[in-house]
């Protein structure tokens, strides 16, 4: 039989474990064991081992044994969610607890891992049942308590969280992971200050935790320090060079300061490490498009979307990419696609608009400018765009309407002001028109180059002589008053 440890000679004793452990796993791979399955007895021993050493794939196979030679045993069932969860498959994980709690329900230990899985899994308010559960038992218990902060944590209940996160940071086991997530709390209601004093205390203890110098990162990058950000993910990627989200965030911050060959050479680097990664070949999509490659990034989101069919924001992407390359067909075809998945997404309508308008589908266009403002009433340049599409189309009065958004919303934008001046005048009003007019030239002088091209055709000759002689006078006037 397998026995424990020995107190008395562990290197001997790792030695056996060691020999026993090869000897079960060629027996794995023959699919044949001489005497039947090792005792429930030998495989806990082994199950045991593989845990305290980290082994987790032999854990997780000589657990499923265990499981299977002592079916009624909560240990063998509990055993094999720890395996389960160390390997980061939470379903399974609790669905082996759920098992052992029936076989167990007074086990605590049982309890809170099943509580973890829960959390793991996103079944918040199922988590907090069974932890609060556990506490009314065992109030101590720091599994549990560190389990109902994360719950808190991940609820946004930050202040709560705090509390219960600094009263475990002063525990000696669980010292470094409560500091942590004190730190990445503390950062969440931007106290900045007191986090990054936190992840320096925690440097300072271990300088080569690549976990930290990432979360220490993801502090810089919250505060718009770009490029102290990405030193810090530099220092990760030396430490843990298969950093898979630490190659990723390097890359978002390269392209937040505007470096778009760095951020696509950190995203290639990560997509090299982990080619399913969604999110990392959107980002490596949305990197070539902004460097003005738009095939490379259509091709990339067309990867993204072959790995997951419902990435919205890679059917966004490429539906933009399309429209970039003057394909608007293609990019109505995936705006509406995205839009059946999220018909709230106002930008979503607001694209699909421009590129109905550019193959001349205006009266589709006016109804998805107008859907997108029913969503995003404050976008003053989909106003512009419904606007100019409405005066295209001789709704001269809703144009009108549509103008005088723009110029509600943002006063110092001077196409507002000379958008409402070309309706004006289409209207024929060039004496309203005018006092738009100049305040446009105010606010952009260059717009004036404009002015005689563009408003020779709204206003009329009458109206164009009216508009020249006036401004005219005006500027005159100016000149003599010293203005």
């Amino acid at each position: 039989m397998l026995e424990y440890f020995d107190d008395d000679s562990p290197e001997e004793s790792n030695k056996e474990l060691d020999e026993t452990l090869q000897r079960y796993r060629e027996s794995v791979k023959s699919g044949q064991w001489q005497n039947g399955l090792p005792s429930a007895d030998a495989l806990e021993g082994i199950v045991q081992y593989c845990l305290e050493t980290q082994k987790f794939d032999d854990a997780l196979n000589f657990a499923k044994m265990w499981k299977e030679v002592a079916p009624y045993s909560a240990d063998a069932w509990h055993r094999l969610g720890i395996a389960y969860g160390s390997t980061g498959r939470w379903v399974d994980a609790l669905t082996a607890y759920v098992k052992a709690s029936e076989l167990d329900p007074v086990d605590m230990e049982i309890a809170v891992n099943m509580g973890i899985a829960l959390e793991q899994n996103g079944q918040l308010e199922e988590a907090s049942e069974v932890i609060d559960k556990a506490l009314n038992t065992e109030p101590d218990n720091f599994d549990a308590l560190f389990t109902k902060a994360l719950i808190l944590q991940k609820r946004e209940r930050y202040e709560e969280a705090i509390k219960i996160f600094t009263y475990l940071s002063k525990q000696e086991q669980y010292a470094k992971d409560a500091t942590t997530e004190l730190a990445f709390c503390l950062e969440n209601i931007d106290e900045f200050t007191e986090a990054l004093a936190l992840y320096d205390k925690l440097l300072a203890a271990d300088p080569f935790d690549s976990s930290i110098w990432f979360n220490l990162g993801v502090l810089y990058g919250r505060k718009g320090a770009h490029r102290r950000a990405i030193r810090t993910y530099e220092m990760a990627i030396s430490i843990k060079p298969e950093f898979v989200n630490a190659w990723y965030n390097i890359g978002n911050s390269y392209a937040a300061i505007g470096r778009i060959e760095e951020s696509v050479a950190s995203y290639e680097e990560a997509h090299r490490l982990d080619p399913a990664d969604v999110p990392v070949i959107h980002n490596l999509a949305s990197s070539y498009e902004e460097s003005g490659d738009f095939a490379k990034a259509i091709e990339l989101f067309s990867l993204a979307l072959e790995r997951d069919p419902k990435h919205v924001p890679s059917i966004y992407g490429r539906g933009t990419c399309y429209d970039a390359l003057e394909h608007f067909d293609k990019a109505v075809m995936d705006y509406e696609t995205a839009l059946e998945m999220e018909p709230w997404f106002a930008d979503l309508w607001y694209a699909k608009a421009d590129a109905l308008h550019n193959i001349g589908n205006i009266s589709g266009a006016l109804s998805d400018y107008k859907m997108a403002l029913d969503l995003a009433p404050n976008d003053v340049e989909c106003w512009y765009d419904y606007g100019t599409t409405l005066l295209e189309n001789g709704d001269v009065l809703d144009a009108l309407r549509a103008f005088s958004e723009c110029v509600r919303l943002n006063a110092d934008w001077s196409e507002g002001y000379y958008a409402t001046a070309k309706t004006l005048c289409a209207a024929g009003q060039p004496l309203d028109a005018l006092p738009y007019l100049e305040k446009a030239f105010l606010l952009d002088p260059e717009k004036v180059l404009e002015f005689t091209d563009e408003f020779q055709v709204v206003a009329g000759p009458l109206g164009m002589e009216y508009l020249q002689e006036m401004l005219t006078k005006r500027l005159i006037k100016g000149d003599k008053d010293g203005v």
